[in-house]
């Protein structure tokens, strides 16, 4: 059996309501709520910058219904475009500081291109 020495007593109740008390307020957290049927939970803004004649990151991941915002932060013109029979979304002409913004709803691999620089490509897988 083991025995509590009483000069660490003080030490043990301190640590015992640091816990407690760090313990408190853990549900108090809106994020922990569950959402009402059909909302879905947003995550941070997922951007793809274009700069130096490429997308950046070429490739991402996001879950359905989240917005992927495209940047141009070059000082060329680029468009982002679906290829011919692609998803249809056309950002036309985006100079540097301007961007497209699109919400991506259904499950699937969409590509991407710049009609300008047609070897800059990527895609956005949607889950």
């Amino acid at each position: 059996m083991s025995r509590i020495r009483t000069h660490h007593l003080p030490a043990l109740v301190l640590v015992a309501a640091t816990a407690v008390l760090g313990a408190c307020g853990a549900d108090d957290d809106p994020s922990a709520a569950d959402l009402p049927p059909g909302e879905v939970e947003r995550s941070e803004p997922t951007v793809v910058a274009i700069e130096r004649s490429r997308y950046e990151p070429r490739s991402v991941t996001v879950p359905a219904g989240a917005e992927v915002t495209f940047r141009n932060l070059d000082p060329a013109v680029h468009t982002v475009t679906s290829p011919e029979g692609g998803t249809p979304f056309d950002s036309g002409d985006l100079g540097e500081g301007e961007e497209l913004v699109v919400r991506l709803e259904e499950p699937g691999t969409y590509e991407y291109l710049c009609e300008i620089h047609p070897t800059m490509r990527g895609t956005v897988v949607v889950e």
